[in-house]
Formats: structure tokens, sequence, C-alpha cells
């Protein structure tokens, strides 16, 4: 969710109906602001869920609840919503671009046949209303640079693009007559291809030339989505960023501790999330040297990273020697030890740099999780720092989360 004082619109996506049931304060807080407020519930819908986001609804108001389908045998659902909602849900077909979780692939029998039962209850008798095509392109978190990951999104919009013109094409609308104008909304974007667009909206970078090619091509597609119809970069991790999000170099960096290359990628100072956890103990005998934290796959997940075989990144936070001495810094680099190994409640620390800060049992660290996303829902909070504040570690907020399903 990324929304701000300045926009009328609120346009949320949740993993669980339990997310959009926790923000419901804030949303009817929206609502009586006079701001326009829609729901997407991010998975082809399990009917189970329908009598819920019907709930959701009924407070929201019309057009207050989307849902996403990729099986004519979710429409049913569709019907349980509208009973206790009182209005049709607005309706996104989800696209496979290539990830091959969900979705259909575009121009396809199977989104045709989809395509051919979704557009007549449409209607004003109907029980739903097609309002645009999802994709995400979740192997764009395998790029290793920013031009791939733009190409990840130049294809998540060509996908869509097809999807939607087959869509006109079945329901009889003309694409050179500008009939369907911003009619569907193509929304795209894992958070590499999402992160990608900065590349070529911040002024101060210049792209290498090999680049101009995909760069192009991103243009292109990003105009012919907008002559047709609405195009919408979806939420994803990049509010967090994580050890994933750094392996994949597809965006530049915000933080001023990066800006000392030509064209800088995100770094460690980019990361908001990290895990606090201490030092249990010592084992400096072993071949490279170990560690016991108290934080295990419990803590940090257990994703991979294709940067490095490790579980979570220690950073030099609090370490009285190495890159930085201040104790009152906010992490910004590595303190050369990795988490290794990682079981249920404890993890396994090893060093990975020769010049590694000695550890003691007691210290606290503060360790980059490869996936924030899956790190944070083991917490029930969030504590808050300032990195821009004189007393960088000092507790300023606490944000509650949203757990369970």
């Amino acid at each position: 969710m990324q929304v701000g004082d300045r926009t009328k619109y609120v346009n949320i996506i949740v993993s669980t109906v339990a997310e959009a049931e926790y923000v419901m304060p804030y949303l009817r807080d929206c609502k009586a602001q006079g701001k326009t407020v829609n729901v997407l519930y991010g998975i082809p819908l399990p009917p189970s869920q329908a009598q819920r986001l019907g709930k959701i609804g009924s407070e929201l108001g019309p057009d207050s609840i989307s849902v996403m389908v990729d099986n004519s045998d979710q429409l049913s659902s569709l019907q349980v919503f509208k009973q206790i909602a009182g209005f049709n849900a607005h309706i996104f077909i989800k696209i496979d671009a290539g990830y091959g979780r969900a979705g259909l692939v575009p121009n396809s029998g199977k989104l045709k046949a989809l395509l051919e039962v979704v557009l007549p209850i449409t209607k004003a008798d109907g029980f739903g209303h097609l309002s645009g095509f999802y994709s995400h392109a979740g192997h764009s978190y395998e790029v290793a640079s920013g031009v791939e990951a733009m190409g990840h999104l130049s294809n998540e919009i060509e996908n869509l693009i097809i999807a939607a013109s087959l869509a006109d094409k079945l329901s009889g609308v003309s694409h050179e007559h500008h009939e369907s104008k911003a009619k569907y909304i193509l929304s795209v974007g894992a958070t590499p291809s999402a992160t990608s667009i900065q590349n070529l909206v911040d002024g101060n970078i210049d792209l290498p030339a090999a680049w101009e090619a995909e760069s192009d091509r991103l243009r292109k597609c990003i105009l012919l989505a907008k002559d047709s119809c609405t195009l919408e970069i979806h939420a994803g991790v990049y509010p967090f960023l994580d050890n994933q999000q750094l392996a994949t170099h597809a965006s530049p960096s915000a933080s001023t501790t990066a800006m000392t290359i030509a064209r800088p990628c995100i770094a460690y100072s980019d990361i908001a999330l990290t895990i606090l956890a201490e030092v249990a103990s010592l084992y400096m005998d072993r071949n490279p040297p170990e560690a016991l934290i108290a934080a295990g796959s419990l803590a940090l997940g257990r994703e991979p990273c294709q940067s490095y075989s490790g579980w979570g990144v220690v950073s030099d936070w609090s370490m009285p020697s190495g890159v930085n001495t201040n104790l009152c810094i906010m992490p910004t680099a590595r303190s050369g030890w990795e988490v290794a190994r990682i079981s249920q409640e404890h993890g396994i620390l090893q060093r990975v740099s020769a010049d590694a800060t000695d550890l003691k049992i007691g210290s606290r660290l503060r360790v980059w999780p490869n996936h924030a996303c899956v790190a944070g829902a083991s917490f029930d909070f969030y504590l808050i720092v300032d990195s821009d504040s004189p007393t960088e570690n000092q507790i300023v907020d606490v944000w509650t989360r949203c757990r369970g399903w």
C-alpha cells in the first residue's frame, strides 16, 4: 500500500483478507475524507473468502472491492459476494507473463474461454465488472541488472496489452478508433521490474549505452499501454527492500551514502528492515569461526538469495571496529559475518571476511534478511528508528502489523 495526502485515490493490494480487515479503520477514515477506496485481494479468489470480502465491501460501499480470477469456476463466488456486499465486485484477470505460478497465458484458448464467460456477466444485471488484467513477474527476482529488470517489465506490459486486445476483440471494440481508451487497467510489476522504471524517470542517471534498446522498448510499451488503457505499477517490497532486491541491481539507490558511483544501484543503506538478534554462543575454534544467534527460520525466513548461499547478512551496526566505528550509526555495510545455517529458533553465523569484527556473547546484531516479506511476517510489530535523526538508534514509533489469514 502506497498512498498519501495528495491523492484522492486509495488503492491497496492485500495478500490475505485479514490484512484488509486490519486496515479497515484507515479505510473508513479515507472514505470519510471523500477519497475513493478500492481493495484488491491479491490471489485468485478462493470460495471461502467471498463472505468476508462481502462484509468488508458492505462497509466500504460500491466499487470498493476487486478480486482476481483465472478460472471460470471462481465466478460463482462473486454471486456470494454480491449478495452480502450489495454490489458487483471489480474483476482482474490474472495473466501469466512467464512466471508460471498463477494466471493464464495471453492470447491463449483458456483466456479466450474465460473472457467469453466473464464479459457477459459484466453487464448491468450481472455480478461482476471486468476492470482489467494483472501480472506479477516473480521470475524477475533472478535478474542481475536494471536492464534485465526493464525487460521483464516490458514483457509484462506487452502481455497485458495482448490480453486487453483480446477482450476488446471479443467485445467488438476497435482499438483503431480508441473506443476503449482507459477502459481496462493493466496492473504490472514484481519489485525488480516495478522499481526498474526508476532508471527511466530519474534525471540524475545516465543509462549505459548497452541499455538503450531495452529502455526504448519500455518507453514504447508504456506509451502503447497508456494509449488504450490505464497503466498501473502495483505495490511490492520496495518500501523495505532486502538482500534479494540488492542482488537484482534493478533500481538506483535512494541513499546518499550510495551516491559515489556513476550509476548507483540500491545498497545496504537502502534496506529499511533489519532483524535484531543476540549472540548466544561462540565457536571460534571452528574453521571458519562461527557463532550462534537466537534467531532462526522463524525470525529470518528460509528464502534463498542468488548473490550468496546464506540466510541473512549481519550489518556493521554496533560493531566496535571495522567500516563504521560510530556506535550510533545506521547499518550501511557488511560486518564480515553471515547467517550460514538456520534451524527453527537459532542461526549459525559464519565469519566470511578475515577482518570481521570479533563477537561477544550478548552482542546485539542487526541482520538484513533475504526476503523482508517473509521475515517481517514473523513479528507482531516494527520498532521504528529515524536514520535522519542525530539519535539514529532511538525508537521513535512502534508499528503493529497484521498476521494470520
